[in-house]
């Protein structure tokens, strides 16, 4: 990928972006760029509640557990104040896509899936874990993997 950058003395600042092809590092630059991963605030949960900013592209997946939000990175746990509802609406164009009545999970996270009885799905995320999607939602990710994020999400 070939980078030009020019400094103005005046006017507008404009970046263009061209390309082949859509693919997922050309969206992830664009939503950088546009801003729509907008930081989001957690407190974490082995610090003693000390405030930090993340991005969304950095959380594998939001967990609702005993009417508390928590957001699952690859390192840190953060409790955030946005409900489960919330998160996900905010969080969809990046990549979210609720998997269960509990969790949403980052698909941009997920390294495999297998089929499991009863139409589950197993995603298995690049920091080891292993998150259940349920029957549910399975339907929703299947449509998601059929027509492609790009389309899902625009």
């Amino acid at each position: 990928m070939k980078i030009t950058m020019e400094q103005l003395a005046a006017g507008e600042e404009e970046i263009i972006i061209r390309y082949k092809r859509m693919d997922e590092r050309i969206e992830a630059l664009c939503r950088f760029i546009k801003g729509q991963e907008g930081r989001l605030m957690g407190s974490r949960v082995d610090s003693g509640g000390q405030l930090c900013l993340f991005f969304p592209g950095e959380v594998f997946y939001f967990e609702s557990v005993d009417n508390a939000v928590y957001a699952y990175l690859e390192h840190e746990v953060y409790r955030i104040q946005e409900s489960l509802v919330e998160i996900t609406a905010r969080c969809e164009g990046s990549g979210f896509l609720r998997c269960s009545r509990t969790m949403t999970i980052n698909l941009d996270k997920i390294e495999r899936l297998k089929s499991e009885p009863g139409s589950r799905i197993s995603a298995f995320l690049s920091n080891g874990e292993a998150v259940m999607i349920s029957r549910k939602y399975a339907k929703g990710l299947r449509a998601v993997l059929k027509r492609g994020r790009r389309e899902n999400h625009a």
